[in-house]
């Protein structure tokens, strides 16, 4: 999986969750983060996608969303369970 978390240089509670999750479950990923003042057609020009809010994240090359989207993505791929652990591999 490539992971790219779209966010401001100044980020904000939602984007240190998502940090977090990806951080304590040792899984891989690039942050591109975005002054304060850029806007937001100039970020989504940028990134490829049409932006309105970060932080965002991108799952090789698909704009899967904010924290609860990478959230719910993870579980359903069987990378995490529903605490935000990483799932045990038998």
């Amino acid at each position: 999986m490539n992971i790219v978390v779209y966010l401001f240089a100044e980020f904000d509670e939602t984007a240190y969750k998502i940090l977090t999750l990806l951080e304590k479950n040792d899984i891989t990923f690039s942050v591109y983060s975005f002054a304060d003042d850029d806007s937001m057609d100039s970020i989504s020009h940028k990134t490829g996608h049409r932006i309105r809010r970060l932080p965002q994240v991108e799952v090789d090359g698909k704009l899967i969303g904010s924290y609860y989207d990478i959230f719910e993505f993870l579980i359903n791929k069987k990378v995490i369970n529903y605490k935000g652990e990483k799932c045990q591999t038998m």
